[in-house]
Order: C-alpha cells, then sequence, then structure tokens
C-alpha cells in the first residue's frame, strides 16, 4: 500500500516537473521585454516585447519612418503543450499565415528555436549578451547554401 502511495506521488511529481520544465525557459526570456534597437548598413531597426495574454511574450520588429511606424514582423513566444516556440507572422510572406519554431536549446542565455520544415530561415536564436545587449540571428538553407543573418541590438533606456 505504501509503495502504491509512493508510486502515485512520483508520478504527479514526474508530470508536474514536465508541466513547469519549459515555461522556466519563458521567465528565462523575460529580459527581452523592452525596445531594442539595431542599426544594419544604415538602416534602424527596432524590435519591442512585453508580456503578452496567459503564458506568452509578444513582439514585433518595426522601423520608423518619419513619424510612421511600420511594421514587418508580429512575433510571440508562447508555451503550447508544455513546449515554447516562438511564432512569427512576417508582412508579405507565408500567405500571411503565422510560422512557428521549437525552442530545442536553452542555455548558456542562448535560445534557439527551429522548424526544419520553413525555406528559411530553419532557425531563430537570441542570445542575452549582457543586460542591455543582445544578439540575434536567424540561419538556415537558401538556396541550397547556408545562410545567416546576424542582428546585434542594444537596449533603449
Amino acid at each position: 500500500m505504501i509503495l502504491k502511495i509512493v508510486f502515485i506521488l512520483l508520478l504527479h511529481f514526474v508530470a508536474i516537473s514536465a508541466a513547469f520544465c519549459q515555461p522556466e525557459a519563458l521567465n528565462q526570456l523575460a529580459p527581452l521585454k523592452g525596445t531594442w534597437k539595431t542599426d544594419i548598413k544604415g538602416k534602424i531597426i527596432y524590435e519591442t516585447w512585453r508580456t503578452g495574454v496567459g503564458d506568452e511574450l509578444s513582439g514585433m520588429s518595426y522601423k520608423l519612418n518619419g513619424k510612421d511606424t511600420i511594421v514587418f514582423e508580429q512575433t510571440r513566444i508562447v508555451n503550447q503543450n508544455r513546449k515554447l516556440s516562438y511564432i512569427a507572422k512576417v508582412t508579405n510572406q507565408n500567405e500571411g499565415k503565422e510560422v512557428a519554431f521549437k525552442l530545442v536549446s536553452s542555455s548558456n542565455n542562448t535560445f534557439v528555436f527551429e522548424n526544419p520544415e520553413h525555406d528559411f530561415p530553419q532557425r531563430v536564436a537570441y542570445q542575452f549578451v549582457s543586460a542591455d545587449s543582445l544578439h540575434a540571428w536567424i540561419d538556415g538553407k537558401y538556396k541550397g547554401k547556408m545562410a545567416r543573418e546576424d542582428y546585434y541590438y542594444q537596449r533603449l533606456k
């Protein structure tokens, strides 16, 4: 009888641990919240993240044109079926549909999301260099060759 109770408690513990494993990674992504700025060959790009609905971070990438804000990507990091996904909706791509990338690695302040079925990119990554410095990149095969784009962001105060 005691063995049965211990077994049931152990099963509950394993189930609870599994449920909280990936959301811990979401908590580790909390420093992403705020507005980040990068300069790519003279083009200024911003990325803003905030707390979304439920277990979600929501973001957008945009540029400024005078007083106009031109959003070219809407993003979310969500907990789906106890796994984190980076979900992107890029203007004029993928027929306006969202594309999900599953978290495959989260160590050393680096978070890598992957979708091997997507045309390009197949990976999206964020690395926290410091509290005010973020290195993001996308990579994968593009036209049969490996390609990578790096984005070095600074936090806006």
